[in-house]
């Protein structure tokens, strides 16, 4: 699995326990590999870069580490031991402190700069899933496995503000909408895109991604094979999600959807609070590995055959296209020792589907041979 974030001055793309930046200016590719305490198949997790592009910060699996870096030298700054595997982390909109969402269901808090641990903020009773702060920093955002987005009062964390229910499946994304930070966008499991009013905990508008996947077959065979690991689906998740700016009524929703090998883009408009969206469609070779936004910058990561790839975001009244820049090839000093792309998506994505179990036929048939046997 592979993550990449990109800010004005670099591209990062992680493999394994690999980063390759990319120099947005020199053109030159630089590798770092993380040193503090690592262990036997650790990989990284997620990757962040703060918004002033000074400071990036990645977490990895195995050895549950928080490791943080400074930019302009790419030398370690600070390192932390975490209590739990953690799934993502955020800065948060000062970028002095960082935020992690744990597969326990706890928010956790440190200093960029600290070299004490960190604090727990919150905590659900489910696998978080993605985190942030909002713009005005009043509200801290998580979602988790139970198709659940909580908005929490900040730094009051006590205090929860509303819930955004809605979604039928997990939900793995979410970003404040670009061109309107009074509403939140989310993707799931359920294949869907919606827009939040999140101060009321409202729906505002859903995109189904379902009717953009014109392949039936694709549907139909993750269908049966989710039904042979005990999970009832009826359409395919969202992989994928990044979000920019068009202008100040419209941005752009880049999305991945399991095994389609087409990047779905929307572009959502909003007039008076009441929203629409068109659809284009990007063919792609092999299904992406990581896809990012930075302005009106595409990337898009395939690790089968390790190229980076730049579009450029052509914006024209409400209409957008995409125009390749660039491809560059990473990773060229580190082995493959990577199953396709579908796959790393799959096992990511499956463990995220709760499985439904009908134990009443079992507990019958004990019960059965309990009275069969208190008889003899």
């Amino acid at each position: 699995m592979s993550s990449l974030i990109s800010c004005e001055k670099f591209v990062a793309v992680t493999k394994g326990l690999h980063i390759d930046f990319y120099d947005n200016i020199a053109h030159s590719i630089f590798t770092v590999t993380p040193s503090s305490q690592l262990q036997e198949n650790d990989q990284i997790t997620d990757i962040a870069v703060s918004s002033d592009c000074k400071y990036f910060a990645v977490i990895t699996s195995t050895s549950k580490q928080l490791i943080t870096y400074e930019v302009a030298t790419l030398k370690e700054q600070n390192s932390f031991s975490l209590p739990r595997s953690a799934s993502k982390v955020r800065f948060t909109v000062d970028n002095m402190q960082l935020l992690i969402a744990d597969k326990s269901g706890d928010v956790l808090i440190y200093d960029v700069n600290g070299k004490e641990g960190g604090k727990k903020l919150l905590g659900h009773l489910s696998l978080l899933l993605d985190i942030l702060q909002t713009p005005d920093k009043k509200y801290i955002i998580t979602t988790d496995r139970d198709e659940k987005i909580r908005v929490t009062c900040y730094p009051n964390t006590y205090t929860i503000e509303t819930y955004c229910l809605g979604h039928k499946e997990f939900v793995n994304h979410i970003e404040i909408l670009p061109h309107n930070e009074n509403f939140l966008s989310s993707t799931s499991g359920d294949g869907t895109i919606k827009i939040w009013d999140y101060i009321k905990g409202k729906i505002s508008y859903t995109i189904d991604t379902y009717v953009d996947v014109n392949d039936h077959d694709l549907k139909e065979k993750f269908i049966k094979v989710m039904d042979a690991e005990g999970v009832e689906v009826t359409t395919l998740p969202i992989v994928h999600y990044s979000v920019t700016k068009i202008n100040e009524s419209s941005s752009l929703l880049a999305v991945t959807v399991h095994s389609f090998n087409i990047i779905l883009l929307y572009t959502v408009h909003t007039v008076d609070n009441v929203f629409s969206h068109k659809v284009e469609r990007l063919n792609w070779k092999n299904f992406p590995a990581a896809i990012n936004f930075q302005d009106s910058f595409l990337f898009i990561y395939d690790n089968v055959d390790c190229n980076l790839i730049k579009y450029n975001v052509v914006k024209k009244d409400e209409n957008v296209s995409l125009e390749l820049l660039n491809k560059t090839t990473m990773f060229e000093n580190v082995s493959n020792g990577l199953t396709s792309n579908i796959s790393n998506s799959f096992d990511s994505i499956r463990v995220l589907y709760k499985r439904k179990f009908d134990n009443v036929q079992e507990y019958q048939e004990r019960k059965k041979q309990r009275l069969e046997k208190s008889l003899e």
